[in-house]
């Protein structure tokens, strides 16, 4: 009996340690239930205010409702789809994700590989044993990833884009499952990296056959459908031919929308325990853009269209989670695009066309007047060059030389700004601007050229249309909105990363940030979610 009365005089001795050890009274944090990261490829940052006055659904909304960051860029180089979609939600740049491009030379297999193609898996979807596409060449984690580890199951993540790098990538490596469309049927499809066979309302979308809908429809600028001139008119026969010009008109969007409205249901996103995650790209703008460059009146059409798709899509999504407090949207691109030579040309705007061919001759040229002959490029990433190591060994000469002579021979060439050699980046050596350190940040060396070179502003490759890729505004600069949940509306002047968004949408959730993250948590979306746990801003930027 004496023993019991010991606890009772420690307590009344002692009370402030019990209140100690007790955990604090704290409000019960709301998390996002659905998070909706949307990539639309190709948004240049300008047609965020090009085209403002004539938005009025999920940009308007965003816009004028959000956090909007006026700065943003994709912090890398080259500025493509691959690297664009891979750093959105890894918050990695291509150094450390190891996806340094669309495609690379893999000289394992001694071939140009994509950044997603994964011959240990085959195509799900279609008839045929197709070779599949999956992340096995991202070496770091996703928030998804990170989302699957830490909520223990109760999370559900997915992909879908018309890409399937774009359906991949943002996704990871843990995704439930990704989902594109074949190129030639216009199918759903996916890969046996997530699952043996589509899931029932997959196939169900598929019977329907809405990518081939449009056969023979015109598409009219909006407004003018019974009086004005078509843009296109689309080919009356299914195939590629179809599926390619389909590609670049409005329907495409539209379609990808109705699917992530599917998944969603189907799925019962946003109605669980746990946060779950859909990665949508709008992969039309992109497939329209380097067919006519951002000044082409389709492109303005097309872009008051994907207004009004993402306006649909948000109340979708809203609808789903049971309110807008529940959900949190993330809207960026993955990179710009460059005007078309032809019209800078007529601006007096410097830039013009280069001749790709010519361009790699004369620096072959180069390496065979120096070292003797010998096919010294074997293959191209970009504008860069890998050399060939065997032809290099049997000359008895360094490789850093063979470097520095192509390098030299480029620099000659009116169009080049500048280049680095495989040994300078491998010594971290003259990263002086803005520029040296987005290609440092794209250096991954088990899979990078030998040289990289920087062409001067508005110069491309191609006999028509346009293309990005560069460090330039033009192709780096993306808009970055922040829409639902707890965000407040704000306009902010920093200057921000594409690679800021995986910490922040980490931090929101609470959890680990991906494993190869380089960006920063923003404060104006993360603050108002913290400040539920602290009761103070402890998340500025």
């Amino acid at each position: 009996m004496r023993r019991c009365a010991l606890p009772v005089l420690f307590a009344v001795t002692f009370p402030n340690l019990f209140a100690l050890a007790a955990p604090p009274a704290t409000k019960p944090i709301r998390r996002p239930k659905l998070i909706l990261a949307i990539a639309v490829d190709q948004f240049r940052y300008d047609y965020t205010t090009r085209f403002r006055e004539r938005y009025t659904g999920g940009l308007a909304a965003m816009l004028s409702e959000g956090a909007v960051f006026i700065d943003a860029h994709q912090d890398h180089f080259p500025t493509v789809t691959a690297t664009g979609h891979a750093t959105f939600l890894t918050g990695s740049v291509p150094a450390t994700s190891g996806i340094i491009g669309n495609e690379w030379y893999d000289r394992a297999s001694g071939k140009t590989i994509s950044s997603v193609e994964d011959a240990s898996t085959t195509l799900v979807g279609v008839e045929g044993n197709k070779e599949g596409s999956s992340p096995h060449n991202l070496v770091v984690s996703t928030l998804g990833d990170e989302m699957k580890m830490s909520h223990r199951g109760t999370s559900k993540v997915i992909g879908i884009s018309m890409k399937d790098r774009a359906a991949i990538l943002p996704s990871g490596r843990m995704a439930d499952a990704a989902y594109w469309l074949d190129g030639e049927s216009g199918a759903v499809v996916s890969s046996t990296w997530y699952q043996q066979q589509l899931p029932a309302y997959v196939r169900s979308f598929n019977d329907e056959k809405t990518a081939l809908k449009s056969l023979g429809v015109a598409w009219y600028p909006l407004g003018q459908e019974k009086s004005g001139t078509p843009f296109m008119t689309l080919p009356t026969a299914p195939g590629k031919a179809y599926m390619s010009k389909w590609e670049e008109t409005p329907y495409a969007n539209d379609m990808l929308e109705e699917l992530a409205e599917r998944v969603m249901h189907d799925e019962h996103m946003g109605q669980g325990n746990g946060t779950d995650l859909l990665t949508i790209s709008f992969s039309a703008n992109d497939h329209l853009g380097h067919a006519v460059g951002p000044d082409a009146p389709e492109v303005e059409d097309m872009s008051v269209r994907t207004d009004r798709v993402l306006g649909k899509l948000l109340a979708a999504a809203v609808k789903q989670a049971g309110g807008r407090e529940n959900v949190l949207i993330v809207l960026t691109a993955d990179h710009g695009v460059s005007p078309v030579p032809e019209v800078n040309m007529q601006r007096k705007m410097p830039g013009g066309r280069m001749d790709k061919a010519d361009y790699l001759a004369k620096v072959e040229a180069a390496l065979e007047a120096k070292f003797g002959e010998g096919k010294w490029i074997i293959a191209t990433q970009e504008s860069g060059f890998y050399f060939d190591r065997d032809l290099i060994a049997q000359k008895k000469v360094k490789e850093s030389a063979v470097e520095d002579e192509a390098a030299a021979a480029a620099m000659k060439m009116p169009y080049v700004a500048r280049t680095y050699t495989r040994t300078q980046l491998l010594r971290h050596d003259a990263m002086q601007s803005q520029i040296d350190e987005y290609v440092a940040r794209s250096f991954y060396p088990e899979r990078g050229p030998d040289v990289i070179v920087i062409m001067k502003p508005y110069y491309l490759f191609g006999k028509s249309g346009t293309s990005h890729g560069s460090p330039y505004d033009y192709d780096s600069h993306v808009p970055l909105l922040f829409w639902g949940g707890n965000v407040k509306h704000v306009v902010s002047t920093k200057l921000v990363g594409i690679s800021d968004v995986a910490p922040t949408l980490a931090a929101i959730l609470q959890v680990e940030t991906p494993s190869g993250n380089v960006g920063h948590i923003l404060g104006d979306v993360a603050a108002p979610y913290l400040e539920q746990r602290s009761g103070s801003n402890e998340a500025k930027h």
